[in-house]
């Protein structure tokens, strides 16, 4: 009991001084600030927006059918536009980007507004709305992750992406309620706010140095930059393998989610227990996110307390965890494997699913922070291009996970589901550790140093 209480206090300490590092970023490199507030408010209506353009949709038709059109209509630039959108971002620059797709989206809900409020609002209207915003969206995603690491010294970049990541899955879980909240007040008032916060955004994001915007013309025609963007990632080893294994990862994960709410609807959930499960994944991604910068610290009291017995040393250095076999990307594959495995051991019930999203959303905060960090050190000419040819990569299979999950599982039991997304997330952690895809530096890329040890 004594022991246990000591591991509390340590970890209280260690998240007060982490917590005062985050306020000394913040003090200290005044652009991280304005670069952070401005996405801070902008991934908050981003998230908001997500739960009222179905709300909006199914009052305008009293039909469901409209919710899932209006989605996809918000969803699909995200397929089609990350590969020319990072291209775009290099030769514009980020600051500049940002500042016209924030005013950009705060001008189209602010239009919307003035529809609703004029009473000729039409279905179609909402399509369009949501098909040119979710457009502004991803300019605005690539180019928050190619300008984030610019606002700070290199040695702080690692404490910059962790806030910035924490943030993100913070918002995650204030936004979706929020919406619902701002919904049920009045349907204009959630978009006249998010209009407003767009705006705000646009205007933060004005105070960044001009200088970052303007990047050297580039001679390449915008077809060469999108080539180049995607041998690069191609050819860096550590990038292409963590591309590859975060879409497998994200493709399980979006078919676990599919087969929980199955389960939950054959069950009669109540509506507010279903959401609490799903949230717990956000929750984990704010602790995962969090927790990176000392990521080697808990590494390594790991391997001190498994060095004792071999059988546990062996198991360490199959997961990813030992000093010489570290690989953050194996580690967050081991963890998602073991997360399923939760829900096989102690059944399809709630709190089993809500462990396994909460292991999951934890060990993604931590590997995307990785991998954005590793992404901040390719040239910066070709930062953005890059970081959205990972993006897409990524992003499909989040967008066709639940499709694909629907096809494959009607019908199904969920056990027999779960079994199969247990293999083969069991697989695919057997072939990273085989290939020892993270475990060695990347392969030499002009730019971006040695990541041993990420």
């Amino acid at each position: 009991m004594k022991a246990a209480k000591v591991r509390i206090s340590e970890a209280v300490v260690a998240g007060v001084r982490q917590i005062k590092q985050f306020h000394a970023l913040l003090v200290i490199h005044r652009p991280f600030r304005w670069a952070w507030m401005g996405s801070t408010f902008s991934m908050l209506s981003t998230r908001t927006l997500g739960v009222t353009y179905p709300l909006l949709a199914f009052t305008i038709t009293d039909s469901s059918a409209w919710i899932g059109w209006v989605m996809f209509a918000s969803t699909v630039p995200g397929l089609l536009c990350y590969i020319p959108a990072g291209a775009l971002i290099d030769r514009l620059g980020p600051r500049r980007v940002l500042v016209w797709s924030e005013t950009g989206r705060a001008l189209l809900v602010a239009g919307l507004c003035a529809v609703m409020f004029s009473g000729s609002l039409q279905i179609s209207h909402l399509m369009a709305l949501a098909l040119a915003e979710g457009v502004f969206s991803v300019l605005t995603s690539v180019a928050e992750t190619a300008l984030i690491p610019r606002t700070v010294d290199p040695d702080d970049v690692g404490l910059a992406l962790s806030m910035h990541e924490t943030t993100l899955h913070g918002v995650v879980l204030a936004g979706r309620p929020l919406g619902g909240l701002l919904y049920g007040i009045g349907s204009i008032v959630p978009f006249a706010v998010n209009a407003g916060t767009f705006l705000f955004a646009a205007l933060v994001l004005r105070r960044l140095p001009a200088e970052w915007s303007a990047e050297a013309a580039p001679r390449e025609k915008l077809l060469s930059q999108i080539r180049s963007g995607l041998s690069e990632l191609w050819h860096h080893r550590f990038l292409r393998w963590a591309t590859i294994i975060t879409a497998l990862t994200n493709l399980m994960v979006q078919c676990l989610i599919v087969v929980f709410l199955s389960v939950a609807t054959a069950e009669a959930l109540h509506p507010v227990l279903v959401g609490m499960v799903l949230a717990a994944a956000g929750v984990g991604g704010v602790i995962g996110a969090f927790i990176s910068p000392i990521r080697e610290q808990i590494l390594l009291r790991i391997e001190r307390k498994t060095s004792r017995r071999e059988w546990a040393t062996r198991l360490t250095r199959r997961m990813g965890l030992s000093r010489r076999h570290r690989s953050m990307m194996l580690a967050h594959v081991c963890a998602c494997a073991a997360a399923l495995g939760l829900t096989l051991v102690f059944g399809q019930t709630s709190p089993a699913f809500a462990a396994a999203l909460l292991v999951i959303g934890l060990a993604g905060g931590l590997s995307n922070v990785t991998v954005r960090t590793v992404l901040s050190r390719v040239p910066a000419e070709k930062n953005a291009r890059v970081v959205s040819a990972s993006r897409l990569g990524t992003y499909s299979a989040v967008a066709l996970g639940p499709l694909l999950a629907t096809l494959l599982f009607t019908g199904v039991e969920p056990y027999i589901s779960l079994f199969v997304l247990f293999v083969l997330m069991l697989l695919l952690a057997v072939v990273t550790s085989l290939r020892g895809i993270a475990s060695s530096a990347p392969a030499a890329s002009p730019g971006p140093p040695s990541i041993e040890g990420l």
